[in-house]
């Protein structure tokens, strides 16, 4: 490949293996892998110096050819390993040697090289690096579309960001890095999922705005590093073959619908199956033993809980009760949300008394009796019975607290409660 550059009377005075210096974003876009991405050979002539880009694995040669005529550079120069060409016009570019045996070299070479900088003038010069067709060596332009010397196509990095809109990986794996595309699928499809596990664990009163925002934000982020990494790697004058364009074209399409109908189809499944309380716990009496309210203003206690739905107050003894409500997806287990809350009150330093499924009928679910001190040091007991809404997968929890010595008094009034509860459409609380 780099035959077809050399001029007759041209001699070439070495061939060093080398790293580009990438740019910083090149390192966001590549991360571990931007030096396997950037291996090049660097041909030093009498003339010139040709970078030839190098595979992954440097096992051949890559399909970015690009030269710096000494005639056109202000400076050359070797410090600490890196060697460095400043052109008249342009940016300067750097390359990391590997070995100390050309690093050596180059030492002695750089003298006589320096002699032939701007050998026309810095008037004439022109902006560095010039690029080269792979496949026959002609002049084209930087990141070139095609070469009009053999006609030779090359794939367009636009083409590859409307592939990355499309499916995740598509424009990548166009490029012809399989590698990479693979990596970037599996990013966006773990970002997707994650979108979707906030959307379902989203609670009903915070909504599902926070979490498709989030989720929003992240998966445009993925969307914008793909698109830069094809800018990054296509930008290489990579030969396309003849009708692969038009293959591309059509894939595009179909990975656009296709991921239309993923996105419409689980958004809604994912809205469908998040914590939505669907009914909440009533009490009717005749004889007026029970008298509630939803709304917080009238709550003695508890009015700034998102989870308390209503509170009820026992007209003979004066005790309230409070009902909450913990809304639980199709995703979520109601029994491990027994065994999570008893967890989380031992490690409120709460004494358990009762922890059993003794529940009043028709109702189903557990009973959690625990003993704790009050910021005035009194020994309180707090009556919990969880209710297990089978048809609404909900967990509804009765909760009372009363002096240690009245446990099962507090227990036989929440019992009373149910045995005049039942279950009714969702009222939202007035807060």
């Amino acid at each position: 490949m780099v035959r077809r550059l050399l001029q007759p009377g041209e001699h070439v005075l070495h061939v060093v293996y080398a790293q580009q210096a990438p740019p910083l974003l090149h390192c966001i876009g590549l991360g571990h892998f931007v030096y396997a991405y950037h291996q090049v050979i660097l041909v030093i002539t009498d003339q010139r110096i040709i970078e030839a880009l190098l595979n992954f694995r440097a096992s051949g040669a890559g399909t970015r050819l690009r030269s710096y005529p000494y005639r056109h550079l202000s400076g050359l120069r070797l410090s600490l390993g890196k060697l460095t060409a400043v052109p008249a016009q342009g940016r300067k570019q750097g390359w990391r040697l590997r070995t100390r045996g050309d690093k050596k070299l180059l030492n002695l070479l750089l003298p006589r090289v320096q002699t032939r900088l701007l050998a026309e003038g810095a008037a004439r010069a022109e902006a560095l690096p010039l690029w080269h067709c792979p496949r026959c060596g002609a002049g084209v332009p930087p990141a070139p579309e095609a070469c009009s010397a053999c006609r030779t196509r090359f794939r367009s990095t636009r083409l590859a960001t409307v592939l990355s809109l499309a499916f995740p990986g598509a424009g990548l794996f166009y490029l012809g890095y399989p590698f990479l595309a693979a990596h970037d699928f599996l990013i966006e499809s773990m970002v997707f999922v994650i979108w979707l596990a906030l959307i379902t664990g989203s609670s009903e009163t915070d909504g599902i705005a926070p979490a498709l925002l989030l989720g929003g934000l992240f998966l445009l982020l993925t969307k914008i590093e793909s698109i830069h990494l094809g800018r990054v790697v296509g930008a290489r004058s990579i030969p396309e073959p003849e009708g692969r364009r038009e293959l591309a074209g059509r894939l595009a399409i179909a990975g656009g619908v296709l991921s239309a109908l993923l996105v419409v189809g689980a958004f809604p499944l994912a809205a469908a199956v998040r914590p939505r309380l669907e009914r909440d716990l009533d009490v009717s009496t005749v004889d007026g033993a029970w008298s509630g309210s939803r709304r917080a203003a009238d709550w003695a206690f508890s009015k700034d809980d998102p989870a308390a739905r209503s509170q009820w107050t026992h007209a003979r003894s004066g005790a309230r009760l409070t009902v909450f409500a913990h809304p639980q997806s199709l995703l979520h287990d109601q029994e491990e949300f027994h065994r999570d809350y008893s967890a989380e009150m031992k490690q409120k330093v709460v004494r358990t008394l009762v922890d059993d499924e003794q529940i009043p009928a028709p109702f189903h679910g557990f009973r959690y009796v625990g003993e704790m001190r009050s910021k005035t040091g009194q020994e309180v007991a707090l009556v919990s019975y969880f209710l297990y809404d089978q048809d609404g997968h909900d967990i509804h929890q009765v909760s009372l607290a009363v002096p240690r010595e009245d446990a099962e008094a507090g227990e036989a009034l929440v019992q009373d409660f149910l045995h005049h509860a039942r279950f009714i459409e969702a009222i939202a609380p007035q807060r």
